[in-house]
Parts: C-alpha cells; sequence; structure tokens
C-alpha cells in the first residue's frame, strides 16, 4: 500500500532554517505519533511518502517530501501517487476534497475543519466533535524507541507544554504533597506562569525541552509520570478535553506508572497503567502516599502499553481504514 503521510509543518522553535521533524528534535506530539505510525506501517511493507517534515532523516520505505504548503503538497501527491492519504493537519495541507481517497487523524480539541472520514483518539475528543461513528484509534507506540527500566529513580516527572491546561502547576502540588522532586520537563511559553510554579514549589526544577536519549532516560528513570490535565487554561479558549496524550503509552513502555486526571482520554487510558483522578483535586502528603504505593509493577506497564497501543497493532487499526476508505466508504 501506497501512504501519502501529511504531518504538520511547524519551524523548529525560534529556528527559521529548520523544520520539526519525524521524529521531532525536541517537543513535537504529532511529529511522534507520525513516526511510530510510519513504524508500524513500514514493518507490513507499506510504502510512504512523508509531507511537511523536510530534513527528516531519511529511511528505507520513506520518502520524504520538501513540501510545506499547500500548493506544493498537492505537487507531491500528484507525483506519488498513493493509494490513501492520511491527514495529520487538520485540513492544513489537505483540500475538504481530495483526488486521492483520505483518511483524517483529528489531534486538537473541538468540531475539526473537514469531518469526512475522520479518525479520533477517544471517545472523549469524538463526543466533543459531535461524531458518534467514526474510527477511535488509540495513539501508538513503539517499545524499540524507549529504555524500559525496572529499578526508578526518586523523582516525578512531568512531560509536555507547560501550561495551565496541562496541569505542570498541578504536577508541582502533587509533588510536593508526595515528598518527592519534581522534573518539568517540556516548551515553556508562559514565563510568568513557569516562574509561578518554581517560585511557589522549591523542589520543582525545569529541565526545559527535551528530545532524544535525554527524554527516554527521563521517561524510564521516573518514579511516576504526571499528566494532570485540567478541562480550561487551553491554547484555543473554552474547555481543554485531553485528546491523546501521547505521553501516557511513553511512561508505561518505558515501565512507568502513571498518574493522571479524568480529563478527555486521560479517564479513558490512563487507568490501564496507572491511576486517573478527579480534576482539580491536590491530595494530602498521606493520599499521595497511597497513590504512589498502589501503581502497577514495570513489567505489567510494559506488557500493558505493547498490547494497547503498540505500534504494530495501531497500524493494522489504521490499515482497515485505509482499505475502507480506498474502497469508496465515507463516515463522518
Amino acid at each position: 500500500m501506497k501512504i501519502a503521510m501529511l504531518n504538520p509543518p511547524h519551524r523548529y522553535g525560534q529556528d527559521t532554517t529548520q523544520w520539526i521533524s519525524v521524529p521531532p528534535q525536541g517537543y513535537g506530539g504529532i511529529q511522534w505519533v507520525v513516526a511510530t505510525l510510519i513504524d508500524g506501517l513500514l514493518a507490513d511493507g507499506c510504502e510512504i511518502l512523508l509531507v511537511g517534515a523536510p530534513g527528516t532523516a531519511p529511511r528505507s520505505g520513506v520518502t520524504v517530501s520538501n513540501a510545506t504548503t499547500y500548493d506544493t503538497t498537492l505537487e507531491a501527491l500528484r507525483a506519488f501517487d498513493p493509494d490513501v492519504v492520511h491527514d495529520h493537519t487538520n485540513g492544513q495541507l489537505l483540500p475538504a476534497e481530495p483526488d486521492w481517497p483520505a483518511v483524517r487523524t483529528h489531534h486538537l480539541n473541538g468540531v475539526p475543519e473537514h469531518r469526512v472520514n475522520g479518525v479520533y483518539l477517544s471517545h472523549a475528543q469524538r463526543r466533543a466533535a459531535g461524531s458518534a461513528d467514526a474510527p477511535i484509534i488509540r495513539l501508538p507506540v513503539n517499545p524499540d524507541r524507549y529504555t524500559y527500566r525496572e529499578k526508578k529513580d526518586d523523582f516525578l516527572l512531568f512531560l509536555g507544554r507547560v501550561s495551565v491546561h496541562k496541569g505542570a502547576r498541578d504536577a508541582a502540588a502533587f509533588a510536593q504533597a508526595a515528598g518527592l522532586p519534581l522534573k518539568l520537563a517540556g516548551p515553556a511559553w508562559e514565563p510568568d506562569y513557569l516562574h509561578g510554579i518554581l517560585a511557589d514549589y522549591p523542589g520543582t526544577e525545569y529541565i526545559g525541552e527535551v528530545g532524544g536519549s535525554r527524554r527516554t532516560s527521563l521517561l524510564a528513570g521516573a518514579a511516576a509520570l504526571l499528566a494532570l490535565s485540567q478541562p480550561f487554561g487551553g491554547p484555543f479558549g473554552g474547555e481543554w478535553i485531553e485528546p491523546g496524550a501521547t505521553v501516557v503509552a511513553e511512561a508505561a513502555v518505558s515501565g512507568t506508572p502513571v498518574i493522571a486526571t479524568d480529563n478527555g482520554c486521560l479517564g479513558e487510558i490512563a487507568p490501564h497503567v496507572g491511576i486517573a483522578l478527579p480534576v482539580e483535586q491536590t491530595p494530602t502528603a498521606e493520599e499521595a502516599a497511597k497513590i504512589l504505593a498502589g501503581l502497577p509493577a514495570p513489567e505489567y506497564l510494559r506488557a500493558t502499553a505493547v498490547d494497547r497501543w503498540g505500534h504494530h497493532v495501531v497500524a493494522a487499526k489504521y490499515q482497515e481504514v485505509y482499505r475502507r476508505a480506498i474502497a469508496g466508504g465515507t463516515w463522518t
């Protein structure tokens, strides 16, 4: 099967000479999803055209296009002549009525601009989009890309955008209640928010945006990952409903349990590899200790992650959807 994979084209930080690659150099949730899905598709013998990530390291079976605009994407698609197009850009690089069978994974909140042949990451996200029948396919993880450790270090980890809706301050409050230091990793585009956390919670260390082996080392070494997403303070206004949360599967496949809220997808996936707590709830020291003591063992976490969200499993589910689109199927 020939698959054109459309990745959202974004510059790498302030560096106007680079694009965020697949996988990303640092922060880049969608880019990790695209990279991991490609891993699974290549293992099944698919041929891939990657659009929207110039500079991505070449690999067998993948053609990396220089296209980053609507017009150049169409040129690349015509030259490749795919069996199916998989759009991860929310319509940025693909017309509403493309000339090829298309599948669109929605990575954001709310109603997607183009709803036909959408795929959602969670039941919560699909409900918010107003769909009842579109496929739900969880975000994939490739265990070969991560470090697995059974012995953990005495710190908690927050990995993501340092912002209100991702619950960075809530993570610092939990860590303080638990009596453990917190490593805060991710881009901080709201400096006042970050400075407030560091001032109020001295056990918090901000280590900035991380990638590569530094990132996988943090995921494997943490006593637990804190994914305390909140339903407010999101980047687009309105209620924030956590759509997919790649980091949950990444932590679990590293043997690290997850302490999350029940916001959006987290209430659906976190209980399999940890615990989901009500939003806006900071536990007491006694409650935090009890939560940490009751978390699953590393070997269980890794096996669960591979079984539920492994890249081979998710790639097979997407190929079923691709075949449905290629056969002329449509859904909303």
